[in-house]
């Protein structure tokens, strides 16, 4: 009775309008954000403390972190679908702005999320304001603004997406650091990078992964992204070959999460290789997230109802909105 009400019942096509404002932000992106940040905690604490596991203390320093780095990230989603509208329609995604929400509304609360954001990192310290910024200056500006536009080119697009991850993995690293008295200098420093490198690696290879399925859109409006210029065969070589670097990097430095979690993943990637379809690499791209996901909470649990709440609105709000089954680990074959 209740699943039938939730799935069936008219009221829900009146409510989730006022939802728009909400997934204007594309909470669906806040998977892999929010893990990036939990694997900076999560190795930082590791390494600080050896053996420091199941970590389930309320702290609102923390919860401050994940909500600055949160709407920073929201912020930059909001004008990137500002300034993808064409290829957007074209991939047939989802697309608010300009249907449901106008411009100029979108521009507000993408100034509103990025202001509140780097507030929210400021309260907890000024370096994580400075993580804030790298994110959005990568995500935001070099990506989608004039004269950059870095989503249009293989190589800075990759780097992009790349260097923001590291933005989002040193604020989790940096709020462990400070916490327990550690120098700005002993926090970013050599260290720092060594732990991120497995972890970028799987960022990098998803993200690459996740512009195969945009391929006809962002031919038809002239983007050059990586699998356009190099191919989809290559691109998933590429991603598998940083998945495994990142399983072999992991172990020699000690990091059972990354080490694991890549090496989990790896079959997925392997399949996508071989089979060489979109399907393939849909799955690879849910599963992979969903497998780190698992391990980093392992350390973090808290993340867990974290993410099933997103989930689950998120499902409810494209099934009432667009008549979507999404978010979901099926994958159809018209996808």
């Amino acid at each position: 009775m209740i699943k039938n009400f939730f799935r069936e019942h008219p009221i829900h096509c009146r409510i989730v309008p006022y939802m728009d404002w909400l997934f204007l932000l594309r909470p669906t992106l806040f998977f892999p954000v929010w893990i990036m940040l939990t694997v900076g905690m999560a190795a930082s604490r590791l390494l600080l403390l050896e053996n420091s596991v199941f970590v389930n203390d309320f702290d609102w320093r923390s919860l401050l972190l994940f909500i600055g780095i949160t709407l920073i990230s929201g912020s930059s989603f909001i004008i990137n679908q500002i300034k993808d509208q064409d290829s957007d329609e074209l991939n047939k995604k989802l697309f608010l702005v300009g249907n449901h929400i106008s411009h100029e509304l979108a521009r507000k609360l993408m100034w509103i999320t990025l202001a509140a954001g780097l507030l929210f990192l400021l309260v907890i310290h000024w370096s994580l304001l400075l993580t804030g910024c790298i994110l959005y200056l990568f995500w935001g500006v070099l990506y989608n603004y004039s004269p950059f536009h870095w989503k249009q080119k293989p190589v800075r697009g990759m780097i992009a997406n790349s260097m923001a991850g590291l933005a989002i993995f040193s604020a989790g690293w940096a709020r462990i650091y400070l916490e327990y008295g550690e120098s700005i200098g002993s926090t970013f420093s050599y260290t720092l990078i060594q732990y991120a490198i497995p972890y970028l690696l799987c960022y990098t290879a998803t993200s690459m992964l996740t512009t195969i399925p945009d391929i006809k859109g962002d031919q038809e409006t002239g983007a050059i992204t990586f699998p356009i210029r190099f191919g989809l065969v290559p691109t998933i070589i590429i991603a598998t070959i940083f998945v495994t670097a990142a399983s072999i990097i992991g172990y020699f430095i000690a990091d059972p999460i990354s080490s694991h979690a890549a090496l989990v993943s790896l079959p997925f990637f392997m399949v996508a290789l071989y089979k060489r379809s979109v399907k393939e690499v849909l799955r690879t791209i849910r599963w992979s997230i969903f497998i780190l996901a698992i391990f980093v909470m392992a350390v973090y649990p808290l993340l867990l109802p974290a993410v099933l709440v997103v989930f689950y609105l998120s499902k409810y709000y494209y099934w009432h909105r667009f008549d979507l089954h999404y978010p979901t680990f099926e994958v159809e074959d018209s996808e």
